[in-house]
Formats: C-alpha cells, structure tokens, sequence
C-alpha cells in the first residue's frame, strides 16, 4: 500500500511539473494565446474578397484573427494569407456552421490582381464546406 502511494506521489509530482513546464510560448506580438486554427472554408468572393467561415461559440469576429499576407512581385503576384486567433472564443453559443468573415483586398495589402490562398488547414472532417467554398487550402 505504502508502495502505490508512493509510486502515486511520484507520478503527481512528475506531472505538475511536466504541466508546468507545457507553457505555451510567447508569439513575436506577446500574445499569449496565438494559434493558427483549421477553418471550416474558405473562398474568394466576386469582389477578390477573402472570405472564410471560421469556428465560433457566438464571440468571434474579425478582431479575434490577425491576417497576414506573405509574397511578392517576384512571386508572380501570389500571397498566402495565414489567419492566427488571438484568443478563444469562450462564449457559449455553439454555431456548428461557424461564422463567415471577410477580408478586402485593401485590408490584406493586396493589388486587385494578385493571387491569393489561404494557409489555414480546412476541417473537412467536422461539416462539409458549404456550396462555394474551396474543399481545401489550396
């Protein structure tokens, strides 16, 4: 008995200090919690619009993402957009369809001709995308 407590104990301790240790690390802009997140889908409106539907417990808008653009000239004029959540939307309406969120090209730092895709990885798994939307991030 003494034996399995102790054993018990061991593992505790061990895991306090794993947990401890599973902090996750600062992004360049200090926040906390930055996360590159799968999108539920994503597509490019007649206007050249970035628009993707995005998970959401009722809280989530475009302020909850930072969107950067990465490429150049010397790229064909092809960017990737790569979406990060700043942090979690901890309301608690579940919108199993998530919300749509649309990005201008003035708001990405795009010219009207550039190629654009988005980085994100697209959940497939959970609803499939609806009609419109690009089945994948590329």
């Amino acid at each position: 008995m003494k034996r399995g407590l102790l054993v018990l104990g061991a593992i505790t301790a061990l895991a306090a200090v794993g947990c401890a240790s599973l902090e996750p690390p600062d992004d360049p802009a200090g926040d906390r919690f930055a996360v590159v997140e799968p999108v539920l889908a994503w597509r490019q409106n007649a206007a050249g619009e970035l628009v993707v539907r995005v998970y959401s417990n009722g809280c989530t808008n475009k302020d909850s993402f930072d969107a950067v653009a990465t490429g150049s000239p010397r790229a064909g004029w092809a960017f990737d957009v790569t979406l990060t959540r700043h942090f979690p939307d901890s309301c608690e309406a579940i919108l199993p369809q998530g919300v749509e969120l649309v990005w201008t090209r003035d708001e990405l730092g795009l010219p009207p001709s550039a190629r654009l895709a988005l980085t994100n990885p697209v959940d497939t798994f959970r609803t499939p995308p609806p009609e419109g939307y690009e089945p994948t991030s590329r």
